[in-house]
C-alpha cells in the first residue's frame, strides 16, 4: 500500500463501517465488517499488485480502522 493511500483507505473503512452499523448491523460485528471492507477496498484499489499482498494490506487496514475508531471512542468519553 502506498504511504499516502493508507490514511485514505482507513478513513473510508471507518466511514463505510459506520454507515453499515447505522443501517442495522449489530455493533458487535463492527470489527468483522471493518475487516471485510478493508480487504475488498484493498483488492480493488491495488488491482495491479499480487492478490495476497492486497488481502494482507486489507486485513491490516481493516484492523487498524477498527482499533482507531474504538480508541477514539474510549478517549472521547
Amino acid at each position: 500500500m502506498e504511504g499516502y493511500s493508507s490514511p485514505i483507505i482507513i478513513s473510508l473503512i471507518v466511514g463505510i463501517t459506520q454507515v453499515i452499523k447505522t443501517a442495522g448491523v449489530p455493533k458487535k460485528f463492527a470489527p468483522l465488517v471493518s475487516l471485510v471492507v478493508g480487504i475488498v477496498l484493498c483488492i480493488f484499489y491495488e488491482s495491479n499488485t499480487d492478490i495476497k499482498k492486497s488481502i494482507l494490506d486489507g486485513i491490516i487496514a481493516g484492523l487498524t480502522a477498527s482499533g482507531l475508531f474504538s480508541g477514539y471512542k474510549s478517549v472521547s468519553k
